[in-house]
């Protein structure tokens, strides 16, 4: 689901199950079934792993070394490159399995990226958009074998999910049954055991603007909180 900007619509774009099938976007409110767009993308089974970004006024999805676009107002599709980062002792992963994370930081694309040893996440921003320029922006340590001793197995496929928040880079960490917080030196912030099979992701809880009365006797609420954990 995404916003529609020269209209003020919200809609959703259906991909298709099967590649011969033809991508659909339906508006939200009005009672007119899915319009059919004739135009070549990746398939559901490509998307789904991924959460996509809005970014620019097109949806993100990066999946492997490509990033795929989608233009919510020409309704069109392109593909963009992942950081080429050199193959070394210290080279950079990429989550092919869930596919790569997506955020927005200072106006600029943005993505991690975890080294070959698991013990660092870099994050990468496209300096320049239209010449698809990447830039490593920052390095953050992650202590594994003492995290390891203290929290459990870490998975690699799920490492680091970055969010940009009050003009920080906040990064979440599954190890094991927790799930970590960490800022940008690398130190741990806030910690919370979690069920097996729930996956962290970079959505936000947003407090409303209308302080109601009955948010302090709320169980655990305190204001300008963390929204993360």
């Amino acid at each position: 689901m995404y916003p529609h900007g020269p209209t003020g619509e919200y809609r959703i774009l259906l991909a298709p199950d099967d590649p011969d099938d033809s991508y659909q976007v339906y508006t939200l409110g009005p009672s007119e079934p899915p319009r059919h767009i004739d135009i070549e993308g990746p398939n559901v089974e490509d998307l789904s792993p991924s959460t996509h970004l809005m970014f620019r006024g097109s949806l993100h999805w990066c999946i492997g070394s490509i990033i795929h676009v989608f233009n919510t107002t020409t309704e069109s599709f392109w593909q963009m490159l992942a950081p080429d980062v050199p193959h070394s002792v210290d080279r950079y992963v990429m989550d092919i399995l869930y596919g790569a994370v997506l955020f927005e930081m200072d106006g600029m694309l943005s993505m991690p990226i975890l080294t070959d040893e698991f013990t660092s996440i870099g994050i990468w921003a496209m300096q320049d958009y239209e010449h698809e320029v990447w830039t490593s922006k920052y390095r953050v340590k992650l202590p594994l074998a003492d995290l390891t001793v203290q929290f459990g197995k870490f998975n690699p496929f799920l490492h680091g999910v970055p969010a940009f928040w009050d003009g920080d880079v906040i990064i979440l960490v599954q190890f094991g049954e927790w799930l970590l917080q960490f800022d940008m030196d690398g130190k741990l912030v806030a910690n919370l055991r979690h069920c097996r099979g729930l996956f962290p992701t970079r959505h936000q809880l947003k407090q409303t603007l209308v302080q109601h009365t009955f948010f302090p006797t709320l169980e655990g609420y305190v204001v300008n909180a963390s929204p993360f954990i």
